[in-house]
């Protein structure tokens, strides 16, 4: 994982049956971090095999309700960068990655002309780390991260749905050793078998259950989304944030034979997802013609399928930086992130907390032309 991820980053439990009381509840946010070792892959085998790095590290990370924040700290959005900074650091031995936070916080805020650094990093989230969760039956949703990024990329989305009753299991985006992730199929996998990984060791060390999960992936996560989302037999919807699946040739030669490579694999050939599924979609102002074609990723899934395209959104608002960096900075802010985080609450809330809020919520954001259907 080296520096130059700095400018990639710009860019249940058991099935839940809640009584009327329990459903109207709103919790407050916890979020707390695991390491584990998958012995089953190495991940550096030029060191001895006592270094932690000889075996895959995985980095968990959970969003969950909470009843007590004060037995948490209150996180910061620069706590997130932070953690990004010393995993860097630990992925790749070295501590080629301090000052990254920093670094990050100010290219975002020059990027959209808003805010500045010190704001950035010292804007307070809802989120307390290491709070002490609520033993109960909550939903689960498994995060597939963006290429090279991490799971905080979404932290806002993340505290709406905790507050909701979910927990949120994040995978975060980290290729073969030194951690760089790309779109070779190799690495792609790598990202897969973390999250195949982060359920075994989640089923079998914590009272967090898979059985009434949902799978969520954002750009390159949505890809590897769908491939986890493939392997798992209780998948009760998916949700893809302009995820990579649909591939858009005639870009590069180069990433288009990449995903070739991906595309004839056994894991994707096989593919067939059961699962609803609902796919935002950005929709520029000045769109531009596609170069070439786009793979047909439908013919993978079932007809209970919903394509949205949001107006006016870029590819990087499936994401919540363009967001967090104006509300730092109190710029001019779209409202098109909260039309991306209703809409997928009230998705999820259908599929597995049984709500029937969905077409209601979907008639509204359409009626309001802030999103259509493709």
């Amino acid at each position: 994982m080296k520096c130059r991820l700095l400018l990639v980053l710009a860019i249940g439990l058991y099935g839940c049956q809640y009584a009327e009381s329990e459903e109207k509840r709103v919790y407050q946010v916890g979020f707390k971090t695991i390491r584990i070792s998958d012995k089953t892959r190495k991940y550096e085998p030029d060191v001895d095999s006592t270094n932690a790095l000889y075996y895959r590290p995985i980095d968990i990370d959970i969003w969950y309700p909470t009843q007590d924040s004060l037995s948490g700290s209150l996180i910061a959005f620069g706590d997130y960068l932070r953690l990004f900074e010393q995993r860097a650091n630990f992925y790749t031995a070295s501590n080629t990655a301090d000052g990254l936070a920093g670094k990050f916080a100010k290219m975002l805020s020059d990027g959209f002309n808003c805010s500045d650094s010190t704001r950035l990093l010292n804007l307070s989230t809802q989120t307390y780390k290491n709070a002490e969760a609520i033993q109960g039956d909550f939903p689960v949703i498994l995060y597939l991260a963006s290429y090279n990024g991490m799971g905080y990329e979404n932290y806002p989305l993340f505290e709406t749905l905790v507050r909701n009753g979910f927990v949120v299991v994040a995978v975060n985006s980290i290729g073969r050793s030194p951690g760089d992730m790309t779109m070779k199929k190799e690495d792609v996998m790598e990202q897969v078998n973390d999250a195949m990984a982060t359920v075994q060791y989640l089923e079998k060390e914590s009272n967090i259950r898979f059985t009434n999960a949902a799978i969520m992936g954002y750009s390159w996560g949505g890809l590897t989304g769908v491939l986890v989302a493939n392997k798992l037999p209780d998948v009760k919807c998916i949700v893809s944030l302009e995820g990579s699946e649909f591939h858009h040739y005639g870009y590069a030669k180069e990433e288009d034979a990449d995903f070739e490579g991906i595309r004839n694999s056994p894991d994707f050939e096989k593919m067939f997802l059961k699962s609803p599924y609902l796919r935002f979609e950005s929709s520029p102002v000045n769109q531009k013609p596609s170069k070439d074609s786009v793979n047909n990723f439908l013919s993978k899934i079932s007809k209970d399928y919903l394509i949205l395209k949001v107006d006016s959104a870029e590819h990087g608002d499936f994401s919540a930086y363009p967001s967090i960096v104006k509300v730092s900075g109190n710029c001019k802010n779209a409202q098109l992130y909260q039309t991306i985080t209703k809409l997928t609450t009230a998705y999820l809330e259908e599929h597995l907390q049984a709500k029937t809020d969905f077409n209601k919520v979907l008639e509204g954001e359409l009626m309001s032309k802030r999103v259509r259907k493709k």
